[in-house]
């Protein structure tokens, strides 16, 4: 049998594009780390599992996170100066 992807994935694959071009990761390495279960909506597709959607998540938020502490030192540097 052959699955379709849903749109996740298809974003998925576009945001380990990007992660890889902006942060100078190997995106074969992030590539290896998806996982797909099947779409409990369609059955001839696959979707992201739900565990790794989220962890994928909390990811993308530590990464704002930090760019926003460093920001917001960067701010305080330029202020005192």
């Amino acid at each position: 049998m052959s699955y379709r992807i849903t749109d996740a994935v298809a974003m998925r694959m576009i945001q380990i594009f990007q992660e890889a071009v902006v942060f100078g990761v190997d995106g074969a390495d992030l590539m290896r780390q998806v996982r797909l279960v099947p779409d409990p909506t369609d059955p001839e597709a696959m979707t992201l599992d739900p565990s790794y959607a989220a962890a994928v998540e909390e990811s993308h938020k530590k990464y704002a996170a930090e760019l926003e502490a460093k920001s917001q030192e960067q701010a305080k540097g330029l202020i005192l100066s």
